[in-house]
């Protein structure tokens, strides 16, 4: 048999999943990102501008909770590796975990009036904890369904395309997200939000349904009986212990970094500095180039999953990662104040940036299962994407706090709102610029000493099925 390029990746004979499927596994991306960020992105023009919330106190609250993921992300992997039931391994803990994402994400929004600034920073940091909770135990498993779904190097390329789409209509849902709250309570954030926020719930629980019932589980991944058990703390040394995946790990958390950790900043900025205060205004905005972020990463997918055939995943993935750097640069001349639609520039250069990481880090991810599995002998995708699923939560949820760290540091004054100091507004803009491109050149970085190849992957299919 000749072998492939090392671009066009290891022969399958295994069809093309369905559509259907694909698009039935993606709706959980739906869910599990509104559920997610409909808290991040109502969080501080709720609990700081409305309720006085200190900032620092609102960023403690979106980020400490994720320590809980540091125990219950690698638990919740190697249970789903282990279980065996009727209904599969993955499949009990994404409904499970849907409607508890479902639930908290509906309740958080009701909280009691009238009580003080102590009351609801704990009322969020309470919810957030629940929420935490909650998506480890759906996203973990849900993760882990993906990457055993398909073994055929590219379609699993597309798998993630299709998924990454649906993840990214949920981003553009969310950038809308305060404007909707606003007008569904006639300008009072906090009626508004009781207002949506049973409709949220409901998408979140209906699009879980709709991936247990429609994807089906391989039942080739099934634990052998014949395979050697491994500890959870083994589990996780031999994870951790592979070159690689460090790399792509990282590189996928700088990625999410190079916009997370400045989106508080601009979303400030856009309000305070471009709008002069004007929170209709900026919130409007807001959903424009949030939009305009999530519509471009979008229409990118096709074109990543079909350049990731031809030139390979890992320079498609570098290339992606440096025009994240390129969008940064173009903050600095179109977030200025009279920017006009300017300001939808940058986040239309980003958007492709990251769906790379959506798309590319879980198919080589896949990938190094199949690496994994030759040498230990044992399927342990639940494992490695609880490790690939808490970077990311602890980088979005780090980024939330560093954002509002750094907004604390420059000398923000929540009470002066757009009457802040030039320099002020000044060391937000370097922020905002040096912090995307910086960490984009580091997550490129990461992503150059990427070496795992095509024919890797298919010697290690070969090996792990005893054919080598």
């Amino acid at each position: 048999m000749t072998a492939p390029s090392a671009t066009q990746g290891p022969a399958s004979s295994e069809p093309p999943l369905p559509l259907r499927v694909r698009t039935a596994y993606g709706a959980s991306a739906f869910g599990e990102n509104l559920a997610i960020n409909s808290i991040n992105q109502l969080a501080n023009a709720v609990f700081n501008l409305t309720l006085g919330v200190p900032l620092l106190l609102v960023g403690l609250a979106l980020s400490l909770p994720r320590l809980i993921d540091v125990f219950l992300d690698p638990f919740i992997g190697s249970w789903s590796d282990r279980l065996v039931s009727r209904w599969g391994r993955r499949r009990p803990f994404i409904l499970v975990g849907a409607l508890l994402c479902a639930a908290v994400a509906t309740l958080i929004w009701y909280f009691p009036t009238g009580r003080s600034v102590t009351f609801y920073f704990f009322w969020l940091l309470g919810g957030c904890a629940l929420m935490s909770v909650a998506y480890s135990v759906l996203i973990v498993p849900y993760g882990a369904l993906g990457l055993e779904l398909v073994t055929n190097y590219h379609e699993r390329t597309a798998l993630m395309g299709t998924k990454s789409i649906l993840h990214k209509v949920s981003g553009v849902v969310n950038q809308w997200l305060l404007k909707w709250v606003r007008e569904a309570g006639e300008g009072n954030l906090i009626a508004g939000g009781r207002i949506c926020a049973p409709i949220i719930g409901a998408t979140i629980a209906l699009l879980g349904v709709i991936t247990v019932w429609k994807v089906p589980e391989r039942p080739s991944t099934a634990p052998s009986k014949a395979a050697p058990r491994v500890s959870l703390r083994d589990s996780w040394t031999l994870t951790l212990g592979q070159p690689n995946f460090r790399r792509l790990v990282l590189a996928q958390v700088f990625i999410y970094m190079s916009f997370l950790v400045i989106d508080t900043t601009g979303f400030y900025l856009n309000v305070f500095y471009v709008h002069g205060g004007d929170m209709s205004a900026g919130a409007a905005m807001k959903g424009w180039y949030g939009m305009a972020f999530q519509s471009c990463g979008i229409l990118a997918v096709p074109f990543i999953v079909r350049l990731s055939r031809r030139i390979g995943k890992r320079t498609t993935f570098l290339w992606c990662a440096l025009s994240i750097a390129v969008g940064g640069v173009a903050k600095w001349f179109c977030y200025v104040p009279g920017a006009g639609w300017w300001i939808v520039l940058p986040s239309a250069l980003m958007g492709p940036g990251l769906v790379s990481a959506m798309v590319l880090a879980p198919s080589m991810t896949a990938d190094l299962c199949d690496l994994d599995a030759a040498t230990c002998g044992r399927r342990r995708e639940g494992m490695f994407n609880s490790v690939l699923a808490w970077a990311v939560k602890v980088s979005v949820t780090g980024s939330i706090l560093l954002a509002n760290v750094v907004l604390h540091l420059v000398g923000w004054k929540t009470e002066l709102l757009a009457n802040q100091a030039e320099s002020t507004f000044l060391a937000m803009r370097v922020c905002f610029v040096g912090g995307t491109v910086v960490l984009a050149v580091l997550a490129a970085t990461c992503i150059w000493r990427y070496t795992v190849t095509p024919q890797d992957v298919e010697d290690a299919q070969r090996r792990a099925a005893g054919l080598a």
